[in-house]
Order: structure tokens, then C-alpha cells, then sequence
């Protein structure tokens, strides 16, 4: 079985604070013997969550296996409990507005949320929209919270209303996959050739705060990535190491990559 040790070598030190409050989740459940239901909480800290209960042997199931979404709730829990979708106790909330007028977009209502309301991100999941609708997966327990609070976003006036999973936006995300190759793992060396950009130009955007790792900001030019990790830019989209292929003649690192531009 790893070790506590060993289950932070395994991660960055960006993540030290989750593993220490999965750990405490995953304690909860062992004393209680009763599941233990998580905030919303990203692909990363889900992988995280999933190693911990392999670790000391406990059940992990995530509300992702029942409705795709980025961001999930996961369940902790015993041998003898079985997970039934309401279990994770989400709802998904139809943001109804004058479309005719204005297109909401995913920062306008993410940006009304965190801050004007001051609403937890830990308290929602994924924000969907289209040309004409909008939702967003709420903790269930906090529904008159989101309905209360959110009656206008940007100028637009809204109103939110509870609506079946089975009306969920589909999003189509479209990765674009490319081989690129790298002088090293370095954050701007990658950011340089897999965004086609200057080394300066990549470094600026490091420095200016607009990357993210795993969900954490890095500021760090020297910031070492590794296959796995996702990288968000801002106002360029997000890019994921899938593989990495050797080395070329001259030392150069092949790297397979999966790139969402933002629209």
C-alpha cells in the first residue's frame, strides 16, 4: 500500500492542501463507516481522490460516470454501499433570459457568480451554453442560494429554474491532436512551441498570470510539466500532454498533445 509520503511525491506541492483534506475525508469514512460526498471539484483533484481510496482500499465512484460533466462530485465510501445517482445530491439549473437580446457566455455567469455574489466554486460545477440556452450543476442543498441571488447577469435579467439531467446542453469539445517537440519540460518551452509563440512572448504570459496547471496558477518560468497535465492559457484555450514519443537526434523531447483553442 503507498505511503503517505509517497502519495505527495506523487503529486506537486500545488496539491498538498487537497491531499491533506482527502485524507481527512477518507479518515471520516474509515471512523464512520458511512460514505462521505465531496464538493464539486475538478479532473485532477478527482484522479487525486481516486488514488487516495485505492490507497486505503475504499470505494470511489464520481458523478462523471453518470453524467459527463469537467467538474464532478465524488463519493467515498465503504464496501457495503452502493451509489445511486441521487446520491451526489446535484442539480442542473436552466439560466432562462432574452436571448433574442444578448448571448450569455460562460465568463459573464461564472464572473456574476464568484464575483458579485461571492458564491464558493466548490458549490457548483460546470457551466454549459449555446446559442440560446445556459445551465449550470449546482450543489442541490444551495439551489435557493443560485435562484435568490442570480437575477441578472451582465444587463441581462434571469431566472433559474430546476430542469431534468436529460435536458443537458451536449457540448462539443473538439481536441485538436499534435506532435510537437519540446527542448525541454519547462513551462515556456512548451507554451513556445505548442502555442507557436517566442520564448518572450510565452514568458509574458507565465509572468502576467494567465497559465494554469492542473487548475493551479503557476508563475514559475522553469515550472517543470509532465504528460498528463493540463495547461490553461488565457484567451488561447487549454492544451493536454498525452504522450511523450523520445527524443530526436538533435535532443529534442517528441511529445503527442491534445489542444482546444478558445472560440
Amino acid at each position: 500500500m503507498m505511503t503517505n509520503k509517497a502519495i505527495y511525491q506523487h503529486f506537486s506541492l500545488d496539491d498538498a492542501p487537497f491531499i491533506d483534506k482527502g485524507l481527512e475525508w477518507i479518515k471520516r469514512v474509515e471512523d464512520t463507516y458511512a460514505p462521505v460526498l465531496t464538493a464539486f471539484v475538478n479532473p485532477h483533484q478527482e484522479q487525486i481522490l481516486r488514488v487516495l481510496a485505492g490507497t486505503y482500499e475504499l470505494g470511489c465512484v464520481s458523478s462523471g460516470e453518470c453524467i459527463h460533466t469537467e467538474f464532478v462530485r465524488v463519493l467515498l465510501y465503504p464496501d457495503y454501499f452502493s451509489p445511486t445517482l441521487s446520491d451526489f445530491e446535484m442539480a442542473l439549473l436552466e439560466i432562462h433570459y432574452p436571448s433574442r437580446f444578448e448571448q450569455l457566455t460562460h465568463s459573464k455567469i461564472l464572473g456574476t457568480i464568484i464575483n458579485q455574489l461571492g458564491i464558493d466554486r466548490k458549490l457548483f460545477g460546470d457551466i454549459l451554453v449555446d446559442e440560446k440556452r445556459a445551465q449550470i450543476f449546482v450543489n442541490r442543498d444551495f439551489i435557493p442560494l443560485f435562484q435568490d441571488g442570480i437575477q441578472k447577469i451582465a444587463r441581462l435579467p434571469v431566472s433559474l429554474e430546476e430542469c431534468p439531467f436529460t435536458d443537458k446542453i451536449i457540448s462539443e469539445i473538439n481536441y485538436q491532436e499534435q506532435e510537437i517537440l519540446i527542448s525541454s519540460f519547462r513551462l515556456d518551452a512548451l507554451l513556445s512551441s505548442a502555442l507557436k509563440l517566442s520564448r518572450k512572448q510565452a514568458s509574458q504570459l507565465i509572468e502576467k498570470k494567465s497559465v494554469q496547471v492542473n487548475y493551479h496558477p503557476v508563475e514559475k518560468l522553469d515550472y517543470l510539466v509532465a504528460v498528463g497535465d493540463l495547461i490553461s492559457v488565457r484567451k488561447f484555450g487549454r492544451l493536454k500532454i498525452v504522450k511523450e514519443n523520445g527524443q530526436t537526434k538533435r535532443d529534442k523531447i517528441k511529445l503527442t498533445i491534445q489542444l482546444l483553442l478558445s472560440k
